[in-house]
C-alpha cells in the first residue's frame, strides 16, 4: 500500500497533472488553472484536538496531507486565490469526511492566525479597530481564501465509503442533523467517470483513469486498448503507474521510456493463460489418469512442456 501510495502521490505532485485534476473537477475540463499558476504550501498539519490551552504534547497531533499547493485563476471578472489540497486514496476511507474537515479546518485556522500576526506587526496603520477585532486579531473587513481538498481514488471499485459528515452520524433524525453543519468530501473515483467525460482531462491522467476505470472487466479493457491508439505509446512513470495501482502483471522492457501498453498487456493475459494450463496440467499429472497427449490436447502444452512440469513436481 505504501509504493502506491508513494507513486501517486509523486505522480500527482507535477503541476500539469495537478492542474488537470483541478480543471476537470472544479471548471468541467475548462483550462482555467495553468500548471505555472501553482506553487508548492506545506503540507504539514498541527490540530490540537483539546484547545491550545493545554500543554501537554501528547495531545498534539501531527498530520500531512499527500499534495498541497496554492492556485491563482484568471477569470474575466476577477483574480481568484485557491489553495487546493488532493488526498490520494488506494482504498476506501470510511471516516474520509472527518479527515478533510479537520484538514481544511487547519488550513484557515493557519489563514486566521496568520492575518492576526500581520495586523499585530503592521504598525503603519491607524484603523481604528473594535475590541472584538482587537480580541481576534481577525478584522471585519478580513477575508480568507478558499480552501478545496479533492479525494482522488485509485481503484476500480466504486466508493461505498460516506461522503458527508451527516451519513457517519449514528442518527438520521432531521430535526437533530439541521444542527449539525454538514461536511462533504469531493471525490473524483474512475467508477463515475463516464466515457465521454475522459476527453476533458489534457494529460496522461485520461489514459491512467480510464485503464483503472476497466481494469476488471477483461473484455472492455481489451475493447479500449484496441480502439484507443493513445495506449501504444505511454511513457514509463504512467504506465508503471498504471501496473502498481492496479496490481497488473505487467512488465516493461529495461530501459525503454515509451512503452506499448495493449502489447504488455497481451503479454501478461498470455502469460496468465501459460500459467492456467500449466496448473492444469499439473493436476492431470497427480491423478495420473491421463496421457501425454491428452493432457497436452486439454492445455494446448506441448508433450516437452508437460515432462518438464513432472520432472519438476518429481524434483
Amino acid at each position: 500500500m505504501g509504493k502506491i501510495d508513494a507513486r501517486t502521490k509523486k505522480y500527482l505532485s507535477d503541476n500539469k497533472r495537478f492542474a488537470d485534476i483541478v480543471n476537470y473537477y472544479i471548471y468541467d475540463g475548462e483550462q482555467m488553472v495553468k500548471p505555472d499558476d501553482l506553487h508548492e504550501m506545506d503540507t504539514n498539519e498541527i490540530t490540537f484536538p483539546y484547545g491550545e490551552g493545554d500543554n501537554d504534547s501528547s495531545d498534539i497531533i501531527q498530520k500531512y496531507r499527500d499534495i498541497l499547493k496554492g492556485a491563482c485563476v484568471m477569470t474575466d471578472d476577477e483574480v481568484t486565490y485557491l489553495i487546493i489540497g488532493m488526498e490520494n486514496q488506494s482504498e476506501v476511507q470510511y471516516a474520509m469526511p472527518v479527515k478533510d474537515m479537520l484538514y481544511d479546518a487547519e488550513q484557515y485556522a493557519k489563514q486566521v492566525s496568520a492575518i492576526a500576526k500581520r495586523h499585530r506587526s503592521d504598525k503603519r496603520h491607524n484603523k481604528k479597530i473594535t475590541s472584538g477585532e482587537f480580541l481576534s486579531g481577525f478584522y471585519k473587513d478580513d477575508r480568507l481564501v478558499p480552501v478545496v481538498t479533492i479525494v482522488v481514488f485509485w481503484s476500480a471499485d466504486e466508493w461505498d465509503g460516506p461522503m458527508d459528515l451527516h451519513s457517519m452520524m449514528g442518527t438520521q433524525n432531521a430535526n437533530i442533523l439541521k444542527f449539525i453543519p454538514n461536511y462533504k468530501i469531493n471525490l473524483l473515483s474512475p467508477y463515475n467517470i463516464k466515457d465521454n467525460e475522459f476527453d476533458k482531462f489534457k494529460s496522461s491522467l485520461a489514459e491512467v483513469l480510464k485503464y483503472i476505470k476497466y481494469s476488471n472487466d477483461e473484455n472492455a479493457l481489451k475493447n479500449v486498448l484496441e480502439n484507443d491508439k493513445v495506449y501504444e505509446n505511454i511513457d514509463r512513470e504512467t504506465a508503471e503507474l498504471i501496473r502498481d495501482v492496479t496490481g497488473s502483471n505487467l512488465k516493461f522492457e529495461d530501459g525503454k521510456e515509451q512503452i506499448n501498453m495493449c502489447k504488455a498487456t497481451e503479454a501478461m493475459e498470455r502469460r496468465a493463460a501459460e500459467n492456467r494450463a500449466k496448473e492444469i496440467a499439473k493436476a492431470f499429472l497427480e491423478m495420473g489418469n491421463n496421457t501425454y497427449e491428452e493432457i497436452s490436447k486439454a492445455t494446448k502444452l506441448s508433450i516437452e512442456e508437460i515432462k518438464e512440469l513432472e520432472e519438476m513436481a518429481v524434483n
